[in-house]
Parts: C-alpha cells; sequence; structure tokens
C-alpha cells in the first residue's frame, strides 16, 4: 500500500518522520508524510482505498464539510475509519463543559457523529460507543508509563510525568461519569 500521513502539526509530523527512519526499507519508500489543513487541502477525487483518522477530528468544527471532503477522495467502496472523542448522551458536568471549551473541542455524541457520516454521502455506517474498550487502553496505557517512571523524570522532569498521569486518570474519571465517551465509526463509499 502507499500511506500519506497528514497533520496539521509539525510536531507531529517531525515524529512520524522520526519512526519512519527506523521502517523496514522495502516499505520505506511507500509512505509519505505531509503537514497539511485537512479542512482546506486539495483532495483528488475517487483516489484512496481507506482514510483513517484516529482521535483528531475534535478538533474541527465543521465535520461534516470534512467527512463530504473524505466522501469525495475515497474511491468506489472505500472505507472511512475513524476513532475519536466523543461526549455522552445525558447532561454534562461543569467541569466537562470547562474542560472541552479549554482544549477548543467540538464534540458529538457518537450517534449525531454517526448521523454526520450519513449526511456526507456514505452508506453502511456504523457508530459505536467503544469507551469500554477506550478504558481498558488508558488502563493499559497508564500501567506501562508507570513502569518508566524513572526513566521520563530523568529525560523530562516530575511535573511532565505528573501531567500526564493527571491527564489520563481526568479521561478515566470523564467516562465514568458518562461526559466522555470514544467513538469508532466505519463507514463505506457506494459504488455510482
Amino acid at each position: 500500500v502507499d500511506v500519506f500521513g497528514i497533520d496539521l502539526s509539525t510536531n507531529m509530523i517531525d515524529l512520524a518522520k522520526e519512526y519512519w527512519k527506523e521502517m523496514n526499507p522495502a516499505i520505506k519508500h511507500r509512505t509519505r508524510f505531509l503537514v497539511e489543513d485537512a479542512t482546506t487541502m486539495e483532495y483528488p477525487e475517487n483516489f484512496y482505498d481507506v482514510v483513517y483518522s484516529r482521535d483528531t477530528i475534535l478538533h474541527i468544527e465543521d465535520k461534516l464539510h470534512l467527512f463530504k471532503l473524505f466522501e469525495k477522495t475515497l474511491k468506489p467502496g472505500g472505507q472511512l475509519v475513524i476513532s475519536d472523542y466523543c461526549c455522552g448522551d445525558g447532561v454534562h458536568t461543569q467541569a466537562f463543559k470547562d474542560y472541552v471549551k479549554q482544549r477548543g473541542y467540538n464534540l458529538l455524541t457518537v450517534s449525531d457523529y454517526g448521523k454526520t457520516i450519513k449526511k456526507a454521502g456514505f452508506e453502511e455506517v456504523q457508530a459505536i460507543n467503544n469507551s469500554k474498550y477506550f478504558l481498558e487502553i488508558l488502563d493499559k496505557e497508564l500501567k506501562s508509563f508507570r513502569s518508566i517512571r524513572e526513566e521520563m523524570i530523568s529525560e523530562y522532569s516530575l511535573e511532565d510525568y505528573d501531567y500526564i498521569v493527571e491527564g489520563w486518570n481526568d479521561k478515566v474519571q470523564r467516562v465514568g461519569k458518562g461526559d466522555q465517551c470514544w467513538g469508532y465509526f466505519k463507514a463505506k463509499k457506494m459504488f455510482a
């Protein structure tokens, strides 16, 4: 496969390029990383087999516009696969509202996210609340991160380490309260 990695953040693209250096040379030449704004870049029509996004669209206000761009650029039969932070269906705590505002997130419920993908022209839309799995991942990440505590503190600082651990614990609490959830979305561009 050919892979095009796109991110607005130069830091993330630089990190991807560092991983790229470690890739198998047989596939390395088929991978490119670009700094682009996914909401304004030019998309080739009927080009990609898969569009994949992990936990980034929460930053995009006009998700419908973005999903229409994805639909345009996928080949007929192409797959859209997304994981993203969402908000729960109920009334949210003030702490969660403040957190979302401070971070500049634009969160939808899992159901509304799926409806937006459908409205963009996709079929066979699956919108799944995958929060249980998200909690399992957070638990594993916390355990792994705690195992390298001293290494992290020596390379960075105790404050940096505590900040990351606190962020993970806050996610666990938000999911537990029903404020935040983790959505998994899959859809297909139909044949004309």
